[in-house]
């Protein structure tokens, strides 16, 4: 799957998620963040570690359900990925503004998740 892809399809799993919460379980979720815990692998780069730093322990935090704790990191990679898609401008294939799109979505997500 290319990055383009992952990135809508995470975007539309966290929109349905709130949605609809009781029919995304939480294995779904982890296998999310496993699948970007795994396409970040080998790139290199401190931020790419840092997010996937994050990503761990996101994963974490959902598997003991710290809502707290999910909302704050939520918050952190949202902004990391928001900051990451501002160097991505120039690209062509418009990877900056999908990236920019899910760092809007974790920030909103986080939001409400701290208001529910």
């Amino acid at each position: 799957m290319n990055h383009a892809s992952r990135i809508d399809q995470t975007v539309r799993a966290i929109y349905d998620t709130f949605d609809n919460p009781s029919t995304n379980p939480v294995e779904a979720g982890l296998g999310y963040i496993d699948g970007w815990i795994d396409a970040l692998d080998g790139l290199g780069g401190s931020a790419l570690n840092g997010l996937q730093a994050e990503l761990r322990n996101l994963r974490g935090f959902v598997e003991r359900d710290d809502r707290t704790a999910i909302a704050a990191t939520l918050q952190k990679l949202g902004t990391e990925t928001s900051r990451i898609a501002l160097d991505m401008h120039s690209l062509t294939d418009n990877t900056g503004d999908q990236l920019r799109h899910l760092g809007q979505t974790l920030v909103i997500a986080a939001g409400n998740l701290k208001m529910s």
